[in-house]
C-alpha cells in the first residue's frame, strides 16, 4: 500500500487529522496489518513517542507493522520499517536498559528496528526464489563447499569400508568429561562399538528425517568432551545441529544400535538412532521433503503446544526449520479441532524406527510463515535480532548454534542451505571479496559498500554485518570468546549472540576489522 493510501486509512480511522496540518517536528505513521494485509490501524505520533508505539497501540489482531516517516508539511519520506509484528518481541529500547551490554553498543542499537534505518539495511528483494534454487544448485555443485546434494545420493556404498575407515579416527588429546580426562579406552570403545556395526561389502543407502531437534557428532558417543575441565557446557566434536523434519541420507548403526552414520545438506556424523526415522524408499523420502505448501519457522525457537501424545508435547522447532503444510485440512488433530491453527505434517518414528506422517498444530500466533521470507537486508535484520542473548553452543549443542550455525539458520529462513562452517562458506558461489591484503582504511571503505545481512569471516569467527554508525562498523554474531576493546588483553566467554563493533580485540590484540580476510554477500 502506497504512503498516501496510508495517510487517506488513517484519517478513516480519526487517528490523525483529516486536514493536512503542518507540524514543526517529524511525525510518524505507524500502520497495523492483519493475517490478509488488509490495513486495520494506523496512528501518528512524535519523536517522543517512537519508542513505545509499537507496542503500546497495536490491535490484538495485527501481526505486521509498517512504519512511515513525513516531514512537516504531510509528504512522504518513506517507509522505514516493515517486519512481522510481535507483541512482547522486547523491540524497545527502554526494555534493553537493564540488560548489560558489548562497549561502544546502545540500547537503541539492540533493535533490529534501529539498524533497518541504517543505509546499509534495504528492503529490495536481492534474490527471488528460483535464483537461491539455483544458488544452492551450484553451492551443492562446488566441492570447496562440503555441502551435500542429498537427493543425487544413491545406489550402494561399501559399508565394511566405510565402517572401518570411521573406526580409523586417532584419539583426540586435551579433552575431559566432567572435569576428568578422557581416556584412551573411551575412545577405544567408541571404536569397538564402530566395528560390530552390522555391516556387508553391498550396501544401499536409506532415507529418513530427524523427528527431534537433535545433534550430529564427529563421533558415536553420548557424552559432552570439553577442552575445559572447568567447562561442563561444551562439546569439542559436536558437529551439527539437526531440524525436525531435516531430510537424512543414512548409512549404517553402530554395533549396540544407539548411533546411526548419515548425512545432512552440510555435513556427515552420528546421529542417536532415536532421533531418526527411516523411510521405506527414496520416493516416500522424497514426496515428504518436497512439498506444494510450506510452514518455515521464524522465529528464534517454536514450541508446540501440550499434548499427551509425547511426539509433539512441546516440541521443539529452530529457526528454519520447514514443514508440509496440510491448509485444507479441517478434521480434529491431536483431539482438537484446528481453528487459528495452522496444520502441518511432522515426520514420526514407529517402534521399528520407521517413519510415518503424524499431523500437528501450530498456533496461528507463533512466529512461523507460509512459505520462505523475501530476502532482503533487512529482513536478514530481523530474522538475526529475534535470536539475540541466545546461548552459544558449539556445533549446535544445547539447542543452540554457534557463529557459522547461526548464519546457516537466519539464512534458512529464505530457502538457502549454506555450508556449514567459516571455511566452506567463504567457498560459496557468492560475492566473495578477499580483504587479508587491504589496509584498514581500505577495509572501512569497502565496509561502506557491503549490505546488512553480509556474512563477514575471520579465522575462526564469523559475523552478520549490520552497518556503520558514528564511525564504528557493527556486527551481530554468536561469539564464544573475545577481548572487550575497554580491556585490552582481557579475555572473556559472552557465548550469547550479541550486537558489537569490529573495534572488538581478538587475542592477537588485532582488532576484529583488521582480522576480516572475507567478506561473503549472498547475491
Amino acid at each position: 500500500m502506497k504512503l498516501k493510501k496510508i495517510i487517506a486509512a488513517a484519517a478513516a480511522f480519526m487517528i490523525i487529522p483529516c486536514a493536512v496540518h503542518a507540524y514543526a517536528e517529524t511525525r510518524y505513521i505507524c500502520a497495523y496489518y492483519d493475517t490478509e494485509g488488509t490495513l486495520i490501524n494506523a496512528r501518528n505520533f512524535n519523536e517522543e513517542e517512537l519508542k513505545n508505539v509499537l507496542d503500546s497501540i497495536a490491535p490484538d489482531n495485527a501481526v505486521k507493522a509498517k512504519l512511515f516517516r513525513w516531514n512537516e508539511n504531510l509528504e512522504p519520506v518513506g517507509e522505514i520499517v516493515a517486519s512481522d509484528y510481535t507483541r512482547g518481541s522486547g523491540d524497545d529500547a527502554a526494555n534493553m536498559e537493564s540488560t548489560a551490554k558489548a562497549p561502544n553498543v546502545t540500547s537503541e542499537m539492540c533493535l533490529a528496528s534501529f539498524w533497518h534505518n541504517n543505509e546499509a539495511c534495504s528492503d529490495e528483494i536481492i534474490m527471488t526464489s528460483e535464483e537461491i534454487a539455483e544458488f544452492n544448485k551450484k553451492n551443492y555443485a562446488a566441492a570447496e563447499t562440503n555441502t551435500n546434494d542429498l537427493s543425487a545420493i544413491k545406489g550402494t556404498y561399501n559399508g565394511v569400508e566405510l565402517a572401518e575407515a570411521n573406526a580409523g579416527f586417532n584419539s583426540p588429546s586435551g579433552l575431559y568429561i566432567n572435569g576428568s580426562p578422557v581416556e584412551e579406552e573411551y575412545y577405544e570403545e567408541i571404536r569397538e562399538n564402530i566395528r560390530n556395526a552390522p555391516v556387508t561389502e553391498n550396501m544401499e543407502y536409506k532415507y529418513g528425517f530427524a523427528v527431534n531437534r537433535t545433534v550430529m557428532k564427529a563421533y558415536p558417543y553420548e557424552d559432552y568432551l570439553s577442552d575445559d575441565p572447568s567447562d561442563p557446557e561444551w562439546d569439542d566434536l559436536v558437529a551439527s545441529g539437526v531440524a525436525v523434519n531435516e531430510p537424512l541420507v543414512i548409512m549404517f548403526t553402530t554395533g549396540d544400535g544407539k548411533f546411526t552414520l548419515a548425512k545432512n545438506a552440510c555435513c556427515s556424523g552420528w546421529v542417536p538412532t532415536e532421533d531418526i526415522a527411516v523411510c521405506k524408499n527414496k520416493e516416500e523420502w522424497e514426496k515428504f521433503k518436497n512439498p506444494d505448501d510450506i510452514l518455515v519457522v521464524t522465529g528464534e525457537k517454536v514450541y508446540l503446544e501440550p499434548s499427551a501424545d509425547e511426539d509433539l508435547n512441546e516440541k521443539l522447532l529452530t529457526m528454519g526449520t520447514v514443514l508440509p503444510l496440510d491448509p485444507q485440512y479441517a478434521d480434529t488433530v491431536t483431539y482438537r479441532l484446528p481453528w487459528n491453527n495452522y496444520v502441518v505434517l511432522m515426520g514420526a518414528r514407529d517402534e521399528n524406527g520407521n517413519f510415518y506422517q503424524k499431523r500437528a498444530l501450530i498456533p496461528a500466533n507463533r512466529d512461523v510463515n507460509v512459505g520462505y521470507l523475501d530476502y532482503t537486508s533487512a529482513n536478514v535484520v530481523t530474522q538475526a535480532f529475534k535470536s539475540l542473548g541466545n546461548r552459544y553452543g558449539w556445533g549446535g549443542m544445547m539447542n543452540s548454534q554457534d557463529c557459522s550455525s547461526y548464519a546457516r539458520e537466519v539464512y534458512r529462513c529464505f530457502g538457502f542451505e549454506l555450508a556449514r562452517n567459516t571455511t566452506w562458506q567463504s567457498k560459496m558461489p557468492a560475492q566473495v571479496t578477499e580483504m587479508t591484503n587491504m589496509t584498514t582504511e581500505e577495509r572501512k571503505a569497502f565496509l561502506d559498500t557491503v549490505a546488512a545481512g553480509a556474512i563477514l569471516i575471520m579465522p575462526g569467527h564469523e559475523m552478520l554485518y549490520l552497518g556503520k554508525y558514528e564511525g564504528l562498523y557493527y556486527t551481530i554474531n554468536d561469539i564464544s570468546s573475545l577481548v572487550p576493546a575497554d580491556k585490552p588483553g582481557v579475555i572473556v566467554k559472552p557465548r550469547s549472540i550479541v550486537v558489537n563493533d569490529l573495534s572488538t580485540l581478538r587475542g592477537s590484540g588485532k582488532t576484529w576489522l583488521d582480522d576480516l580476510n572475507c567478506a561473503v554477500v549472498i547475491k
